[in-house]
C-alpha cells in the first residue's frame, strides 16, 4: 500500500477466494508419489517444482499487468 487512499479503498474489500498457495506442492499434487519415492529422483523434480512455481508467479504477474481494471501492484489474484 503506497497511501493512505489506498487503504481506505481496501478496507472494505472481503475476497474468500485468493487461489491455491503453490510454493511446493504443484508436483505433489498432480504427480503420483510413487514417482517421489527414489531421493535422487525427487532432488531432482524438487528443482523442477521451483521453477514452475516461478512460472506460475510469473502468469499472475502479466494477468495482472493486461487487466486495466485493476492497479499494477495488485497480489490477489487468483
Amino acid at each position: 500500500m503506497n497511501s493512505i487512499y489506498d487503504i481506505t479503498n481496501s478496507r472494505k474489500e472481503k475476497i474468500n477466494n485468493l487461489g491455491f498457495d503453490y510454493k511446493g506442492k504443484i508436483l505433489r499434487k498432480t504427480v503420483s508419489p510413487y514417482i517421489f519415492s527414489e531421493p535422487n529422483r525427487a532432488d531432482l523434480l524438487s528443482k523442477f517444482e521451483d521453477w514452475l512455481f516461478f512460472l506460475v508467479e510469473k502468469v499472475k504477474l502479466i494477468k495482472t499487468y493486461y487487466n486495466y481494471t485493476v492497479k499494477k501492484d495488485y497480489t490477489k489474484l487468483n
